[in-house]
């Protein structure tokens, strides 16, 4: 295995785990809300409703599995191409 492609593989590791755990908050006066997952959200965690705080988590396995499989396959297939690309240079 060329360094390179260790190098690539790492990094996109990397992030994998940011873009899973990546939480954005979302907050309007009734309900205060964090949403979890980059590109899709597959995970909600509700912190506040109209009522007083709440701690409610809303998980979309099907979303998770296709978050978690397209970053799995960008692991796999970015060495690849840069693999390609970087050979077709020399």
């Amino acid at each position: 295995m060329d360094k390179r492609t260790i190098i690539i593989q790492s990094i996109c590791s990397i992030l994998t785990v940011i873009g899973l755990s990546y939480g954005s908050k979302f907050s309007v006066p009734d309900a205060v809300s964090i949403s979890y997952g980059f590109p899709f959200n597959w995970g909600v965690h509700q912190l506040m409703t109209i009522a007083g705080p709440v701690d409610i988590w809303s998980v979309n396995i099907g979303l998770l599995v296709v978050d978690l499989g397209l970053w799995l396959l960008l692991i796999l297939i970015l060495p690849i191409i840069a693999d390609k690309l970087l050979t077709n240079e020399k």
